[in-house]
């Protein structure tokens, strides 16, 4: 994985981290409405957790986030969808069609980039979506039940949901982005690459390391809090 300074000014990334914050609810592909959480109340330490988490992951110490709450996290990670189906998307897609208008009859490349961006877009809004749907609702249940909200013969009403199901069927799917990158410099050789498709593999790697820090949050924090949860109740 390419490194952060390649693409960013590590000064910047307490904006990066904040920028989803900025991004409205509305009725996007993989967003359950009534179900986002809107606020800039963001715990201060937290947001300095995750900017570490962004410039250097290798032996983060994730128990450090287990001090904030699950809402917290969850609230975290739903921002982040939101800003990748509302902002960081569309502003691929936007690169891709400004290539398109410049260099259709020039770069055969172009039909593979297509084909595969728009493929792993469907993936991802569809791994957004069961999130959504089905993950994050779970955790808020759990979260209303460990506070005498929600009965738990709610919980029990969907047998077919659990925290160790979703660990067994959780796909991994930002390693399938990098080979979008591998596809433009294997097609590009030694060839110097027109600005336009620099920024778009810029914005594809940067989006590649998003992504791969979303799922870190997800696996090592979000969903070890909610087992436990779940246990807990049970």
């Amino acid at each position: 994985m390419t490194a952060i300074n390649e693409f960013i000014d590590s000064e910047k990334v307490h904006q990066l981290v904040l920028e989803r914050f900025e991004v409205k609810p509305s009725n996007q592909p993989g967003m359950v409405a009534g179900e986002l959480h809107q606020t800039m109340d963001m715990d201060p330490e937290l947001v300095e957790l995750i900017q570490d988490l962004y410039t250097n992951s290798e032996g983060f110490p994730f128990e450090k986030m287990y001090k904030f709450s699950l809402e917290e996290i969850l609230t975290y990670l739903q921002a982040t969808h939101r800003y990748y189906l509302m902002k960081k998307l569309p502003e691929i897609e936007q690169s891709l069609v400004d290539i398109f208008s410049k260099y259709s009859e020039s770069y055969q490349l172009l039909a593979s980039l297509a084909y595969f961006f728009n493929n792993y877009k469907a993936k991802l809004i569809d791994h957004i979506r069961f999130e959504e749907k089905d993950l994050f609702p779970y955790i808020q249940l759990l979260i209303k039940a460990s506070k005498g909200v929600q009965n738990t013969l709610k919980l029990a009403s969907n047998p077919d949901f659990s925290i160790c199901g979703f660990m067994e069927a959780h796909a991994c799917i930002e390693d399938e982005l990098e080979q979008v990158s591998t596809l433009i410099k294997r097609y590009s050789g030694n060839q110097a690459l027109p600005l336009p498709y620099k920024i778009f593999l810029n914005q594809v790697e940067l989006f590649e390391m998003e992504l791969r820090k979303h799922a870190i949050i997800e696996d090592h924090v979000l969903v070890p809090m909610a087992l436990e949860l779940e246990r807990n109740l049970n």
